[in-house]
């Protein structure tokens, strides 16, 4: 089992958040340029960190991000992803849920997203929190022309969305630190 936190970002994760990004999306035209989500007032980006321990200490190192443009009634996610050796353990998932609260707290009431149609594994965590496919982007991604799905998640300021979104995050081996 991995713990891990999930907190807003600080500048001491931009590097390793780039790595990571680099690592997950080699061949995206754009990386995620992770100074300036921490100065823009209308993105929220959340980084989970997992605990590692060597025979001498205990320290926290980033391992996934989710990057959302946030726009009071209506949001995007931008991008969102968790580095492939820390995967299966629920840090996505927990990252999700607590952008989800998040976006409920600001009186949201839809969120937005692109995904890759090869991207099965994002594709699936998505619908798992109630995202549907409304649309294809043809030959969206310049890289090598792979249709874009759009998914939305509409209605999310009902009590049981949130009910679960709670569920899901007392089910997590985490602890969220309070923040942004």
């Amino acid at each position: 089992m991995k713990y891990f936190t999930i907190k807003p970002i600080t500048s001491g994760d931009f590097e390793i958040l780039e790595k990571i990004d680099k690592s997950i999306f080699p061949l995206k035209s754009q990386q995620t340029t992770f100074s300036k989500t921490q100065t823009r007032q209308n993105i929220i980006c959340y980084v989970a960190h997992s605990l590692s321990k060597t025979e001498t200490k205990h320290s926290f190192h980033p391992v996934g991000y989710i990057n959302v443009l946030f726009t009071n009634i209506e949001s995007e996610i931008l991008s969102f992803a968790v580095a492939e050796n820390y995967r299966g353990y629920g840090i996505g998932k927990g990252l999700i849920a607590l952008t989800l609260k998040k976006l409920i707290a600001s009186d949201c009431q839809s969120v937005f997203l692109e995904v890759r149609n090869s991207n099965k594994a994002a594709r699936g965590i998505y619908s798992k929190f109630g995202f549907s496919k409304i649309g294809v982007r043809p030959h969206y991604y310049s890289d090598n022309h792979e249709d874009a799905i759009l998914m939305s998640l509409h209605h999310i300021q009902n009590a049981g969305f949130l009910s679960f979104l709670q569920s899901t995050l007392d089910g997590l081996p985490y602890c969220h630190q309070a923040g942004n």
